[in-house]
């Protein structure tokens, strides 16, 4: 099943199971089915904790009848401030591009960035770039084929993956070939990275030709995180990569093309890498098996996604939240967020099952569920955790939008 196939099937079916049934189809919005929870919004469930942060969520709404974002206090149980992407606009302006995850009915919204001005920058998850200000309104469309994430790096620029025309670079075989992307503010393509290129460069040409069977979608990115801070064996402006059909993270420094460590499970087809206060990164691990015949992918311990804490270092790599994981059936096939907090909890959007939770080693705080009736649910398009020194709150309260 092609990759990007499953990822919207995931995110339109809400499920890794069967699609919905035709009454469903007519009655449900295309991002909408039938809830599999007890309850909608925020459930605390460790009434003892106090969570100050924000999130910022990217979901269907059945109110706009498209996907909305919402930053949202944890504390406060309310949103603060809501964007409402013009997406009509956005395709009118990009008519080349409107098929797949472009149409009115499938526009994601996919991992909203906030900016300094309250605007966001975000795709529809294979497509243009856009960026809006505080009020909705476009400030520029970038038409090219981004995807998946969406990051700062500490010059200000946009950092994102992308899918660079012309194919694989210097390959005997075709292939699509995915790109590491930078972005100025203003809506200018700065640099674009090949992924195939950066691996053939360094010595990496086992992954790319002598693992299985060849697929074009070989090299398929689904995170870039640029690095913030310099630690042991990572300089600010080096980029984290995420190669999910590889099963592979990377640290890369995009300047001399040089791939500094480069490791291969043991999570698989693993979504989102972050770096750690202590040198060390956290990886989201789908861990499924790909292209199991009769259900496209299928977990490899039923019920159950993990976080993983490598040191590059040492190479020693830990799973401290597994048993949470598997007693809360914490899994998310083709796609899934995850952010290790200040305090050793960890932030994961469980984006297969449309549910946003908060968990410590050994339970969960609390969990969102993204409902919009009394009965049904709406997509998630990978959200974010934020604290409030990430956030002008004053200025988004005070925003009076037409």
């Amino acid at each position: 099943m092609n990759a990007m196939y499953e990822e919207l099937h995931a995110y339109l079916s809400f499920d890794d199971g069967p699609e919905k049934s035709t009454k469903e189809k007519v009655v449900f919005h295309h991002q909408e089915s039938r809830s599999k929870y007890d309850f909608g919004g925020l459930k605390v469930r460790d009434k003892e904790f106090h969570d100050e942060g924000y999130l910022l969520i990217s979901g269907f709404n059945k109110k706009h009848n498209q996907v909305v974002v919402e930053l949202f206090s944890i504390a406060e149980n309310r949103a603060i401030h809501t964007w409402v992407p013009p997406v009509s606009e956005i395709l009118e302006q990009t008519p080349s591009f409107i098929k797949g995850s472009n149409t009115l009915k499938t526009y994601r919204v996919l991992h909203p960035l906030l900016l300094e001005d309250g605007g966001l920058v975000f795709t529809s998850g294979v497509g243009p770039m856009v960026r809006i200000n505080a009020c909705g309104d476009i400030v520029w469309v970038l038409e090219h084929r981004f995807h998946h994430s969406i990051e700062l790096d500490h010059s200000g620029n946009i950092v994102t993956c992308s899918i660079i025309d012309g194919g694989g670079s210097g390959t005997v075989m075709p292939s699509r070939d995915d790109g590491v992307a930078v972005i100025s503010p203003e809506g200018q393509i700065i640099n674009e990275y090949s992924i195939t290129k950066l691996l053939l460069e360094n010595g990496h040409r086992g992954l790319i030709y002598g693992v299985g069977r060849f697929e074009k979608d070989r090299t398929h990115l689904n995170d870039v995180q640029p690095i913030l801070r310099n630690t042991k064996e990572a300089n600010i402006g080096d980029v984290l990569l995420s190669i999910r059909h590889l099963s592979t993270v990377a640290l890369l420094e995009p300047q001399t093309g040089l791939i500094k460590w480069l490791k291969t499970g043991p999570w698989l087809n693993q979504h989102d890498i972050n770096p750690l206060s202590d040198g060390q990164y956290s990886i989201f691990g789908n861990d499924i098996v790909r292209g199991v015949e009769g259900t496209g992918s299928q977990l490899v311990e039923e019920g159950k996604s993990d976080i993983y804490i490598y040191d590059p270092i040492t190479d020693i790599v830990s799973q401290p939240y597994s048993s949470v994981m598997t007693k809360e059936e914490i899994a998310s096939k083709t796609q899934g967020r995850s952010k290790v907090l200040p305090n050793g909890d960890v932030y994961i959007e469980q984006t297969d099952k449309v549910r946003i939770l908060r968990i410590s080693k050994d339970k969960v705080r609390w969990e969102y569920v993204n409902a919009v009736s009394e009965d049904t649910v709406g997509a998630l398009h990978w959200s974010r955790y934020m604290s409030s020194n990430e956030i002008d709150l004053e200025q988004l309260e005070s925003l009076t939008c037409n």
